[in-house]
């Protein structure tokens, strides 16, 4: 009985800032969840995850403008392995070890990972590439996740870890656009420009877009435009993350609009 338990217990170690994920034997498919508490020793610290010995995936914890160092501060984590072999890792960064903000807090800072599927799974993380964050995991339909969680994201193609803060365009009634690199986010709300999609819109005409694109501002920062299925771009490799260009069908679905962490939206009117 001891044997099974340490088996078990051994599924999920952390040393430091690493993750270390047996599965090997007996531990493929078996679910299990590690509460940890990291004390983050760097002013912009990564997590590492290792499955068995192979380095699987770095996160970059970037930091807020307003809390711009993280050395001393700790995150509460949660790590957890499913029995479907996917990881989902989040956590809430504080000043103590011992307890942390709510999230209707003004300095709660909470993070989430981007989950991924271990080896023996991992025809999942391949069919999952150029999705939108739904179907990725970062968020969940008739959840809401709060303006102080951030998710990091990590790049299909160039591997780096980018991360980004959202909002709810559905319940703020806009209409969100990218530019061409992503380097910036438009809002419009529904009534400002006639023919602008809703989100959830079934239906989508491609004549009134083309009206509402026509009179949208140009981006602030060089060339591009402003449009409805610009994808959202790893800001690394410059490639779509949220390929919206190539699966326009996610495109009405995907609720939440994105920035790079610190930045701030567009309006129409700015």
């Amino acid at each position: 009985m001891f044997e099974i338990f340490k088996r078990h217990r051994d599924r999920i170690k952390v040393e430091g800032s690493n993750i270390y994920i047996d599965n090997k034997n007996k531990n493929v498919g078996r679910a299990f969840e590690l509460l940890n508490i990291f004390e983050l020793t760097t002013e912009l610290p990564e997590i590492k995850i290792y499955e068995n010995q192979d380095l699987v995936r770095t996160f970059r914890l970037d930091a807020m403008d307003r809390n711009p160092d993280l050395t001393g501060q700790f995150l509460h984590s949660s790590i957890r392995v499913f029995a479907n072999s996917g990881v989902m890792i989040d956590g809430v960064i504080s000043k103590n070890n011992v307890s942390v903000a709510e999230w209707t807090d003004a300095n709660y800072e909470a993070i989430r990972l981007q989950p991924f599927f271990l080896s023996d799974k991992s025809e999942i993380n391949t069919s999952l590439q150029g999705r939108g964050l739904f179907e990725r995991g970062l968020h969940f339909s008739g959840v809401i996740t709060p303006d102080g969680v951030r998710c990091i994201c990590v790049c299909d193609v160039c591997n780096l870890s980018f991360t980004v803060q959202h909002f709810h365009a559905g319940f703020s009634e806009l209409q969100y656009f990218y530019s061409t690199d992503s380097q910036e986010t438009l809002v419009v709300p529904y009534g400002a420009i006639e023919g602008m999609p809703a989100q959830l819109q079934s239906t989508i005409s491609d004549d009134d877009l083309r009206t509402v694109e026509a009179v949208l501002p140009k981006p602030s920062n060089g060339p591009g435009t402003f449009n409805y299925y610009n994808s959202f771009r790893c800001p690394h490799c410059h490639l779509p993350y949220i390929d919206f260009e190539n699966f326009r069908e996610m495109r009405p679905n995907e609720y939440y609009g994105n920035t790079y962490i610190n930045q701030e939206v567009v309006r129409l009117s700015d």
